[in-house]
């Protein structure tokens, strides 16, 4: 099991759980669809969120190129 898996199971867990919570208190339909829609859009989110964070800490960790450069991909040129 690579690391994407668990982040996507924890994602709709936590998106589930969160969405049929929230949901109850309008009653039994909204409750499922949103046990649903946070099981959908959890991953999501959570995906968003951790790469945001990885950014925000190489950001302060390495400053703005090295943020850039890991964002688009890119890497500098070696000297000989």
């Amino acid at each position: 099991m690579t690391l994407i898996e668990p982040i996507i199971l924890l994602g709709a867990a936590v998106g589930g759980v969160t969405g049929a919570v929230w949901g109850f208190g309008s009653g039994v339909g909204w409750a499922v669809a949103g046990l649903l829609g946070g099981a959908v859009l959890g991953p999501l989110l959570l995906m968003l969120l951790l790469l945001v964070l990885a950014m925000l800490l190489t950001l302060f960790k390495e400053g703005p190129r090295a943020m850039l450069r890991d964002l688009w991909g890119r890497r500098p040129p070696e000297r000989p």
